[in-house]
């Protein structure tokens, strides 16, 4: 259906559809039942829900704040976005009965700056980013 609209798949997921015409753009992340959408004007966002609510049955559950576990927080006077991972941090630290643990500040360089020249360019060097080692892996020995 996404491509009868006139989107494209992401050449690195095939769960991401993205559209644009000029400075237009619309990225659509799917998952399972989910979508969430990125767009770079409001009359996008109506337009979009307009084609689709003309194939299927949506709800609108307004600004996206969850995400596959991950929190989402807006702040759109400062134009930026900030992921959290807490939530799944503490239910691993509750798994593993850590969740009484005190705080220990860790040092770390806060004038680094992330580019998309550091992301992988490649589809197999995107795969073997899914193979590193998840926080539910480490060793009980690391976290003290």
């Amino acid at each position: 259906m996404m491509t009868h609209l006139g989107f494209s798949h992401c050449n690195m997921d095939q769960a991401i559809f993205f559209w644009h015409e000029g400075w237009a753009v619309i990225v659509v992340l799917v998952h399972v039942d989910d979508c969430m959408k990125v767009v770079t004007s409001i009359t996008l966002i109506a337009n979009f829900k307009a084609q689709i609510s003309d194939h299927m049955e949506i709800t609108d559950l307004g600004e996206l704040h969850w995400l596959l576990g991950i929190e989402i927080k807006h702040d759109w006077e400062r134009r930026t976005i900030h992921l959290s991972q807490q939530s799944y941090i503490d239910s691993i630290l509750r798994r593993y009965g850590l969740q009484d643990l005190k705080l220990v500040s860790i040092p770390m360089n806060m004038n680094i700056w992330l580019t998309t020249t550091q992301s992988p360019s490649t589809t197999s060097k995107f795969a073997q980013i899914g193979a590193w080692p998840r926080i539910s892996m480490l060793s009980l020995g690391m976290l003290f």
